[in-house]
C-alpha cells in the first residue's frame, strides 16, 4: 500500500497548478504545533531486498486455522512506508488478507489516518477503510470520510468526504464532496458535487470537476476575482485555464466591469527547445462608458536561441487609442506608461564580438505629447561591439570597438531623418596592482550622418584621451573586526571641441548628474552629441567593511569635476556654453547595518550656494512582512523652477500580533501640496485563512483635462491557505511595488 501526497494533496486543494501554496513553515505557523486528533510518526524505512516484507507484532496470536491467524492487542504492522496499529488484525495468508478492526491508525511518509474497520490485501495493495479520518502533515489538510477505497496504489475513493487545511478540531472553512476518485494512471482526480462552507454558511457549489494530481495541469476553471476601480466599477472574473499541450498553456478569463461592460482576457505562454514567450490580450468589444467603442491591450514577448551564439527577441505592445491604460490601469505605475514599445533584435555573440540587428518602434499613448516629441524609429540599427586583450609586458593592451548604423524615421513629416554611421575603435593599458590602478585610453569617435533632402553627408571626427587612476588605503578599526578604506581617485578626460549645432538629435538627451557621471567619456546619453572636454575629475571614496566576512556596512562618495576650458558643445544651438570653473558637488552614501538600510544623494553647487539635488532613503525591515521605509526627494528644474519636483514617501507593513497586520503607502508631492499615490490596508490571517482588505488612490495624469484628480479602487483577498484565494488580481502586486521589502505569503 502506497499513499502518495501528489494524490490526496492535489485532490484536496481541487485547485490549479499557478496556486499550489508551499507547505512552508511560517505559512502556516498560525496553526497549533500539535495535532489534537493524530499522533503522527514516521515509518520505517526498509531496503531494496525487504520492500515487498510485511512485519506483524502483537500482544496475542492465536491460528485460527492452517491459513489463518488472530492477532490482538497492541497489533502492528510495517512494510516500507507504511505502519498499521489496530486493536485486532485477522491474517488469511492463502488470501493475503487483512482484516483490521478497533483503533485502526496508518502512517506513511505523507499520511496520518485513522479509521474504525477495514481490510487490506498485500498481494494488490488494494483495501477499504470504515470511518475514516485523514491529515497530511506537510500541508496541515485533514478531513473525514465514511469510505475510504483504494486499489494498487492507483486509485483511491473517498465517498461523501470533508477537508480543509483547519485544525481538525475547528474547521473554519471546509469542503464536502459527494465522491472524489484520484486516479494516478491518468493523473487526474474527479469530484462531484462539491461545496465550499465558510463556518456553516455554503458558500459556492461545484457539480463535477476534474483536476490534476501533484503538479500536473489541467485543464479547468480557477479561482475567481474580484475588485472595485472607480474607472472600470465593480469587476468579477472567473479565470479558465487550458493545459494546450505539455510546453503550452493560456488562461481565458471572462469578466464583467459594471461602468464598462464585458471584457475577455487571454493569457498565452509556450516554451520550446530554444524558445519561450507569452501573448497577452486583453479585449473589451463594446465600452459602455466610451459610446460602446471598441478596446484592447495586446503584448507579445518572445526570446529565441537560435544556435550557441545566435538569439532572436521579440516584442510588440499595442493599445487601442491613447486613453487605454489611463482608463484600464489598476495602479499609478500602469497609468504613468507613455510609450509602448515594439522590437525586433537578432544578436550574435562570442569571447570577442557582439553583434546585433534591430528595428525599433513607439506607440504614444499620452496624446499630450506633440508628435514633433515622440521617439524616433530605428528601422533597423546594426551594432558591432568587440574587445580583445593582447599582452604587453607585465599587463596587457585592451582593444575595443563599438560601431552602428542606424536608419531614423519618425512619424511626423517635418522632423530630420536620416541615417547615422558611428565607429569608436578604443585602446586601453590597464596598470593595476592591489592598492593602485592606472588606466590611460586613447579613442578614435567618426560619425557621418546622411540626412534625407538635405545637404551631403555630414561627419564628425573626434579624439579623446582619459587617464583614470586611484589609490587605496586600509585601516583596522581599533581591535574590532572592522576595515575603513580611503580611496581618492583621479581622472583626466579630453576631447577636442567641435561644431554639432548642424547635428540633428535622434536620441541624445542630457545626462543625469551623479557620481558614476563623473568618470563617464560624454556628458550625454547617446551619440547626436559628444561633449568637449578638457577636464579633472577629483573623488574620495570611503567604505567601511566587516574583515570576518567581507560585508560592506558603510560606504560614502564625494566627487568634483574641475574644467580646464569652457564647454561649449550644448544640447541644443540655443544652449549657452558652460563658463563655470567647476561642476557641482555631488555626495553619495548608502549603508547596510543588520536591518537598516539608508542611501542618499546631495547634489551642491558652490556658485548659487544651494543644492539642485538631494534624496535620502531609510529602511528597516524586520522581516519580510515587517518593513518601515521613509524617503524625501528634490530636483530643481534648471530652466523653470516651477516644474521642480519635491516628494516624500512613506510606506510600512506592520504586523499587530499574530493575526493582523497594517499597510500603507503615503507618497506626497510637497511642490503642488497634494497626494500622489495613497494605499491603506488591513490584513487578517489565522491557521487555515486569510482576509487582505486595500484601498488606493492615486492622481490622474490627466486630471487638467478631465477634471478627475485621482483614481480610486478598492481590492480584496479571501485566501484559504492550501486552496487558493478569491481576489482582486493586482492586490499582491500592489503592495510589494508599493512598499519596498514587503514580501507577502499570499
Amino acid at each position: 500500500m502506497t499513499f502518495k501526497q501528489q494524490c490526496l494533496y492535489s485532490a484536496l486543494l481541487i485547485t490549479w497548478p499557478s496556486l499550489l501554496w508551499a507547505a512552508e513553515a511560517d505559512f502556516y505557523q498560525l496553526c497549533p504545533s500539535d495535532n489534537p486528533i493524530f499522533d503522527y510518526s514516521p515509518p520505517p524505512l526498509f531496503d531494496e531486498t525487504s520492500r515487498d516484507n510485511t512485519e506483524i507484532s502483537a500482544d496475542q496470536v492465536t491460528n485460527v486455522s492452517q491459513s489463518r491467524s488472530q492477532f490482538s492487542g497492541n497489533v502492528v504492522i510495517e512494510r516500507h512506508q507504511l505502519r498499521l496499529t489496530a486493536d485486532q488484525v485477522s491474517h488469511d495468508r492463502d488470501a493475503q488478507l487483512l482484516e483490521l478492526s478497533g483503533h485502526i491508525h496508518a502512517d506513511t511518509s505523507e499520511l496520518s489516518l485513522n479509521a474504525e474497520s477495514g481490510w487490506f490485501n498485500l498481494e494488490n495493495n488494494s483495501g477499504e477503510l470504515i470511518g475514516a479520518e485523514y491529515y497530511l502533515p506537510s500541508s496541515h489538510i485533514s478531513g473525514k470520510t465514511p469510505r475510504f477505497s483504494f486499489s494498487d496504489g492507483d486509485r483511491t475513493l473517498l465517498i461523501d468526504t470533508q477537508f480543509s487545511s483547519c485544525p481538525p478540531n475547528k474547521p473554519d472553512w471546509y469542503f464536502n464532496t459527494a465522491w472524489l476518485e484520484l486516479n494516478q494512471q491518468t493523473a487526474t482526480g474527479t469530484a462531484k458535487h462539491a461545496v465550499l462552507w465558510l463556518k456553516d454558511v455554503p458558500i459556492f457549489y461545484i457539480p463535477w470537476i476534474q483536476f490534476p494530481l501533484g503538479e500536473e495541469r489541467r485543464s479547468g476553471f480557477l479561482m475567481p476575482f474580484m475588485g472595485n476601480t472607480s474607472n472600470s466599477g465593480f469587476e468579477i472574473g472567473t479565470p479558465w485555464y487550458w493545459n494546450i499541450a505539455p510546453n503550452q498553456d493560456a488562461i481565458i478569463t471572462p469578466s464583467n466591469l459594471s461602468f464598462r461592460g464585458q471584457m475577455l482576457s487571454t493569457n498565452y505562454r509556450y516554451l520550446t527547445h530554444n524558445s519561450r514567450g507569452n501573448l497577452d490580450v486583453e479585449y473589451l468589444y463594446k465600452d459602455d462608458k466610451l459610446d460602446d467603442a471598441e478596446r484592447y491591450l495586446l503584448h507579445f514577448n518572445n526570446r529565441s536561441q537560435l544556435s550557441e551564439r545566435v538569439s532572436l527577441n521579440l516584442l510588440a505592445n499595442n493599445a487601442s487609442d491613447p486613453d487605454y491604460l489611463l482608463d484600464m490601469g489598476s495602479n499609478i505605475n500602469i497609468t504613468n506608461t507613455t510609450h509602448l514599445e515594439r522590437n525586433a533584435r537578432l544578436s550574435y555573440s562570442d569571447s570577442t564580438w557582439r553583434a546585433a540587428m534591430m528595428a525599433q518602434s513607439f506607440q504614444t499613448i499620452d496624446s499630450r505629447i506633440a508628435s514633433t516629441n515622440r521617439p524616433y524609429r530605428r528601422l533597423p540599427q546594426i551594432t558591432l561591439n568587440g574587445k580583445h586583450g593582447s599582452e604587453l609586458g607585465d599587463t596587457y593592451l585592451l582593444s575595443q570597438l563599438e560601431s552602428e548604423w542606424v536608419d531614423f524615421q519618425h512619424e511626423d513629416a517635418s522632423k530630420v531623418q536620416g541615417s547615422r554611421l558611428h565607429l569608436h575603435p578604443k585602446l586601453t593599458i590597464p596598470w593595476q596592482g592591489n592598492a593602485w590602478h592606472l588606466k590611460p585610453s586613447l579613442g578614435l569617435m567618426h560619425s557621418a550622418y546622411e540626412l534625407d533632402d538635405t545637404a551631403p553627408i555630414e561627419e564628425r571626427n573626434l579624439h579623446s584621451f582619459s587617464l583614470d587612476s586611484g589609490l587605496v588605503f586600509e585601516r583596522s578599526l581599533g581591535k574590532s573586526s572592522l576595515m575603513q578604506t580611503l580611496e581618492p581617485r583621479l581622472f583626466y578626460l579630453n576631447i577636442p571641441y567641435e561644431d554639432q549645432s548642424t547635428i540633428p538629435l535622434f536620441d541624445t538627451t542630457q545626462q543625469n548628474f551623479s557620481f558614476a557621471s563623473l568618470f563617464r567619456e560624454n556628458r550625454f546619453n547617446g551619440i547626436d552629441r559628444i561633449g568637449d572636454a578638457n577636464q579633472l575629475t577629483l573623488a574620495l571614496s570611503s567604505r567601511f567593511l566587516d574583515k570576518s566576512n567581507g560585508h560592506e556596512l558603510f560606504n560614502i562618495n564625494i566627487g568634483r569635476i574641475y574644467y580646464l576650458d569652457q564647454q561649449q558643445v550644448g544640447l541644443t544651438s540655443t544652449t549657452a556654453p558652460i563658463e563655470a570653473d567647476s561642476s557641482d558637488i555631488i555626495a553619495e552614501f548608502n549603508s547596510d547595518l543588520n536591518n537598516w538600510r539608508s542611501r542618499g544623494t546631495l547634489q551642491w553647487s558652490t556658485e548659487t550656494d544651494r543644492s539642485d539635488k538631494r534624496s535620502l532613503q531609510l529602511s528597516y525591515a524586520a522581516s519580510e512582512k515587517a518593513v518601515f521605509n521613509i524617503g524625501y526627494r528634490f530636483f530643481r528644474n534648471p530652466t523653470d523652477e516651477s516644474l521642480n519636483i519635491e516628494q516624500t514617501d512613506l510606506s510600512f507593513a506592520l504586523p499587530l500580533g499574530n493575526h493582523y497586520s497594517l499597510f500603507s503607502r503615503w507618497n506626497y508631492s510637497l511642490t503642488d501640496q497634494r497626494d500622489l499615490d495613497t494605499i491603506f490596508g488591513v490584513e487578517y490571517e489565522s491557521c487555515c485563512w486569510a482576509l487582505r482588505l486595500i484601498s488606493q488612490r492615486y492622481v490622474r495624469d490627466d486630471s487638467a483635462a478631465t477634471g478627475n484628480e485621482y483614481n480610486a479602487s478598492i481590492m480584496l483577498q479571501f485566501v484559504l491557505k492550501g486552496f487558493g484565494s478569491i481576489s482582486d488580481r493586482e492586490a499582491t502586486s500592489t503592495l510589494t511595488n508599493a512598499i519596498l521589502g514587503y514580501q507577502p505569503d499570499f
